[in-house]
């Protein structure tokens, strides 16, 4: 049997084994091997009720401030490059310009999606 260290939320810390740790942090839960190896080969965070699983911990302004800093990554280092430099804008068509652009106005416009930040549709390059 293995140990759980958890949060009041069920987000696991740490995981421990009696065989090998001394001292084992408080709350803990014990679980079976099956269900350890379960988490451990799927990347669970969370354990309730016995069940793990995969969860996003972070506050809803934590991920606002993740999709933004995403976006933002995009815009300087793909986007940016391409639309702000004059002889690589000039070398694309013009079905090819504005499909930039429109790309630039939608990853702009992340923030106001529908569900932002806890469901991002990410924009597809040109």
């Amino acid at each position: 049997m293995k140990q759980a260290h958890v949060d009041s939320n069920g987000q696991i810390l740490g995981w421990y084994d009696p065989e090998i740790h001394n001292s084992i942090p408080e709350p803990s839960i014990q679980v079976t091997e099956e269900v350890w190896q379960n988490a451990i080969n799927n990347s669970h965070n969370t354990i309730i009720d016995g069940v793990t699983s995969q969860v996003d911990h972070r506050s809803d302004e934590q991920k606002a401030k993740d999709a933004r800093t995403q976006r933002n990554m995009l815009l300087t280092t793909i986007v940016d490059p391409i639309v702000t430099n004059p002889l690589r804008w000039a070398e694309l068509s013009t079905t090819e310009q504005q499909e930039w652009a429109d790309y630039r106005t939608a990853l702009l416009n992340v923030p106001q999606q529908v569900g932002f930040p806890n469901s991002v549709t990410w924009p597809i390059q040109p």
